[in-house]
């Protein structure tokens, strides 16, 4: 028995030695923070001289919701770093989410003797200032925090706050323009400026904001409602308020002809008007004309229905399981039961789409639509009327890249967008596409990618179309999975990384910052710092990109997150918010949602930003703050975060700083989003 015991230890050391301990890093991106808070402490001890692993170990307590253990770890530290600004700030904030205005504010005068530009302690001391009610200089240390974080619209969205806060209305309102002005998808900014037109008797204006708020986050039960209590206090009609854009004369584009200068390419099918997941949108009533004219013909028969002349608008209608087709006077021309064709009476014409507000579909009443190729209309259920376009692939290619990106972008940017986006369209069409339930290859919105048609398209992008037509992107002979985001935040996350993705060879974890320079993955502390500041990248480009894109926060009250959890997941009051698993990105792959009924884990990434208020979060990039009362209870939630997007593959924003700060062209900036990857040329056979 006693061999059989040894034998046993001996198999237990072996396995240890085979499987070693993890490292205190290795646990806190697990999201087992208790045991990597255990691991830096241990690190700690064995190093008394050294405050990192202090730091790192405090932020590890601070992410799992232990604030005053954090704080506690933060004083330890301060022993061997007494001259750190940092430790002194953040110290200072775990004190204030404490309510421990007093010793926050210590905290903070400390960090800024010793630091004077220190932008976060500017606003961790207005933020006391605010709780304790010193008017004065609350407003002296934000408008500081402003004067040193100038592009960030959170600033000023602070600012309006306590404006608010102190009755300063005037002021208020300035500031959440100019929040807007940085940031327009900034929602909770949105709602206090219309509730202050409100306030003003500005109904037109507050409806316009409320409308707005609806563009961003459809629902809003504040929104729908207020939109509803002003209708009858306009004193213009919606469409006066918000006019539709419309499309008077056709557009010409000089110098750049591309339809005399792209081959013929292989048609494909592209849903138009779709859900944010690519579904066919609710088309009760559609508007249609051509300034060439148009053929109305079944798709099955080929048999000619009508024949629109040019600029004459005709209106379809859903009724009863049918597409009815109307002229100008009200004639029916025909009840389809299936799909018709709408094509342009001359060979290179193109179909237009009026705004109007009679439609269920938001795409089609905000402005004109125009499109190359032709339409494909049929009945759908209780959506009404399908509407496909058929366009030849490098044709639909001109409507994509304006779409995606800004056309003002360096040119070889530009090219590497075109590159990705024909992939993209490979990619998606391999057996029968995504959408082939649905009739389509691929939809017009963000789900597969941003198609906008005829009218957004631009000489810029059209010339990179050309430039780079039938080039795509191939690993090993095959299509590249070519992902792309508008913004990685600095940092690109592992396709491996993402829940559901799997792993890409060429899909990697790297800094986005100059080619040529390496930088590992930063530590708990070090990465604290980071997403809170305003570091280097290539998408951290101004004059080119949005600051407020690279770099946002958002604050959020406990009663509206409690609101917008409980719409997916009833859990109850929300009592707390844990990240759990990170990428070395620093992505977050997986978070808790305690509850005061149940407690759950989201690890989807499209849900993770869904989930944290009425606008979607724009990354998963994102550190978490909870602020509480006195009494434990909790009073907003803090978010500090980067970039836009899913963070996989190429960032737009990097590319366009790839090409303007470094010269890059559009095949070196591929390969350093894709690595191992090359540029091959594909050959059209048309079936």
């Amino acid at each position: 028995m006693r061999k059989l015991h040894l034998i046993l230890l001996f198999l237990l050391f072996q396995s240890r030695a085979a499987f070693p301990a993890e490292t205190p890093y290795e646990l806190y991106l697990k999201g087992d923070l208790s045991r990597a808070a255990s691991s830096y402490l241990q690190l700690a001890a064995e190093s008394p001289s050294e405050p990192e692993p202090l730091l790192d170990a405090a932020m590890c307590l601070r992410q799992a919701g232990r604030y005053y253990d954090a704080a506690n770890v933060l004083v330890r530290a301060l022993e061997r770093a007494p001259q750190n600004p940092d430790i002194y700030t953040e110290l200072g904030w775990l004190r204030f989410h404490l309510a421990d205005y007093n010793g926050a504010r210590s905290a903070f005068e400390t960090a800024i003797k010793l630091e004077p530009d220190d932008a976060r302690a500017e606003l961790g001391l207005g933020s006391v200032y605010s709780n304790l009610g010193d008017k004065a200089r609350t407003l002296e240390h934000l408008a500081r925090y402003k004067q040193l974080r100038p592009d960030l619209a959170g600033a000023d969205y602070i600012l309006a706050w306590n404006y608010m806060n102190f009755k300063m209305y005037d002021k208020a309102e300035q500031e959440l323009i100019e929040a807007l002005r940085k940031d327009p998808s900034f929602v909770e900014a949105r709602l206090p400026l219309a509730g202050l037109y409100v306030r003003q008797g500005k109904f037109n204006e507050a409806w316009n904001q409320y409308y707005r708020v609806l563009d961003y986050a459809p629902g809003h039960p504040v929104a729908s409602k207020m939109m509803k209590i002003l209708e009858g206090k306009l004193t213009k009609q919606p469409e006066e308020i918000r006019p539709p854009f419309h499309i008077a004369k056709p557009l010409v584009m000089e110098p750049v002809d591309a339809l005399a200068r792209l081959s013929r390419s292989v048609q494909i099918r592209v849903g138009i008007g779709t859900t944010s997941m690519g579904h066919q949108g609710f088309n009760n009533l559609l508007r249609i004309k051509s300034f060439e004219g148009l053929t109305i013909k079944g798709k099955a028969t080929g048999k000619v229905y009508a024949e629109i002349p040019p600029d004459e608008t005709w209106t379809l209608l859903a009724d009863g399981g049918r597409v009815v087709l109307k002229g100008p006077d009200g004639t029916v021309y025909g009840r389809f039961s299936g799909p018709v064709l709408a094509v342009p009476a001359k060979k290179n014409g193109t179909i237009i789409f009026d705004a109007t507000s009679k439609t269920r579909n938001p795409w089609f009443r905000s402005a004109d639509r125009q499109y190359r190729g032709y339409m494909e209309l049929y009945p759908d259920g209780s959506r009404g009327i399908g509407v496909v376009n058929v366009v030849d692939m490098e044709q639909y290619l001109l409507g994509v890249v304006p779409s995606e990106v800004d056309p003002q972008w360096p040119y070889e940017a530009l090219k590497a967008q075109a590159v990705i986006a024909r992939t993209q369209v490979l990619i998606r069409m391999a057996n029968g596409g995504q959408h082939r339930k649905e009739g389509y290859h691929l939809c017009d919105s963000e789900h597969c990618q941003a198609y906008h048609g005829k009218y957004g398209e631009a000489n810029t992008t059209t010339r990179a179309v050309i430039d780079t037509e039938g080039d795509i992107l191939t690993y090993h002979g095959r299509p590249a999975y070519a992902f792309y985001h508008s913004n990685s935040g600095g940092w690109i996350q592992a396709s491996k990384e993402v829940t559901g993705w799997g792993a890409v060879p060429y899909l990697v974890t790297k800094p986005d910052i100059a080619p040529g320079t390496t930088e590992a993955p930063l530590d708990p502390w070090h990465w604290h710092l980071w997403i809170t500041g305003d570091p280097p990248a290539n998408c951290n480009y101004p004059g080119y990109e949005h600051a407020s894109n690279f770099r946002w926060l958002k604050i959020i009250r406990e009663k509206d997150m409690t609101y917008r959890i409980n719409r997916d997941y009833k859990v109850g009051k929300v009592l707390n918010l844990i990240p759990l698993r990170r990428a070395p990105s620093g992505n977050v792959n997986s978070l808790r949602v305690v509850g005061s009924k149940r407690t759950i884990d989201i690890d989807k990434e499209n849900l993770i930003r869904n989930l944290l208020g009425f606008s979607s979060l724009k990354s998963t990039l994102f550190d978490l703050e909870v602020d509480r009362f006195k009494d434990g209870r909790i009073r907003n939630f803090w978010i500090y975060g980067g970039g836009w997007g899913h963070g996989v593959g190429l960032c737009q924003s990097g590319a366009a700083g790839l090409a303007g700060k470094y010269g890059l062209n559009y095949r070196q900036i591929l390969r350093f989003y894709f690595p191992g990857t090359r540029i091959s040329r594909i050959k059209y056979v048309r079936k």
